[in-house]
């Protein structure tokens, strides 16, 4: 039911957070706050992209795919669209303690989403069926939701003006962030296809497995993480011991998951980020 899919963005916060130390002088309360509306939102918008809105928009594609998943969501769709809705009211209302216009930011979530593949594929293809615009899609769209997140999180009591002056502040950190956070989600969502590799082929869905090859996808979508990681580890930008952290777990949790190489790797990466963050952040109260 999408648990670790809204971990997953929840890690992608704590990433941005972790890197820049923005608001690590905030309660704690505010960011469990911030960390509840970010999963809800993600868990919310991930269950509407899989049950649509409508029954006859439901995605043949995912029916090849995961047939299990599809039977049971197929079955159960109007409680799994009302538990997305309950999941987005109750974003609304957390995004409402962290701004006034906090509301606003789950309902343009949905809004991506269903640009994204809100209904199957009849002539025009979507943006989930072309090469890279499909992972560059998820990035952009994961990215700058965690942004946003970290920002009215970590300045609970700032006006636009204020944190306007934060982002000019934090102008030599933010965008790098943005930067190995965007390459870092990339990456996982070309893993992710490799899951759907033959339904997408049959599909007609464009993705790297699909045109690369399963080992090909993989090793670039690892060669994007290594990457990040050896940036953060010669990039004297970030806090030195915040970037040694994630470069070090990045490095052994790639190098770790491509050996297992599981038959289903979705699962696998989603609640991957997640845990690198609570990782990180031991390693970071340790020191």
């Amino acid at each position: 039911m999408a648990f670790w899919a809204g971990l997953y963005v929840t890690g992608a916060v704590a990433f941005v957070a972790q890197l820049t130390r923005l608001g690590v002088d905030v309660a704690f309360g505010n960011w469990v706050i911030a960390g509840a509306f970010a999963f809800c939102t993600a868990t919310a918008v991930y269950l509407l992209d899989r049950v649509k809105l409508r029954d006859r928009w439901l995605d043949p594609a995912d029916a090849h795919a995961h047939p299990d998943r599809f039977a049971f969501l197929s079955r159960y769709a109007a409680f799994v669209r009302m538990l997305a809705l309950s999941l987005l009211v109750a974003a609304g209302a957390l995004g409402t303690l962290l701004r006034p216009w906090g509301a606003i930011i789950p309902l343009l979530a949905v809004l991506g989403v269903l640009m994204y593949a809100g209904r199957p594929r009849h002539g025009r293809p979507r943006p989930k069926d072309i090469v890279l615009l499909k992972n560059a899609y998820v990035s952009v769209g994961i990215t700058g939701f965690a942004v946003v997140v970290l920002l009215i999180g970590s300045h609970p009591t700032a006006g636009a003006g204020a944190l306007a002056e934060v982002v000019l502040r934090e102008a030599a950190l933010l965008p790098l962030a943005c930067v190995l956070l965007g390459a870092r989600v990339f990456a996982d969502a070309v893993v992710c296809d490799l899951d759907d590799e033959d339904a997408d082929r049959r599909h007609g869905t464009g993705t790297l497995p699909t045109h690369l090859g399963h080992d090909r996808a993989w090793n670039i979508a690892m060669g994007i993480r290594l990457l990040s990681a050896a940036a953060l580890a010669v990039i004297p930008v970030f806090p030195w011991h915040a970037r040694l952290a994630w470069a070090g777990v990045t490095v052994v949790s790639s190098v770790a998951l491509r050996l297992t190489d599981p038959n289903r790797v979705r699962d696998w990466v989603d609640a991957r980020l997640p845990a690198e963050a609570i990782l990180v952040a031991a390693i970071l109260s340790a020191w």
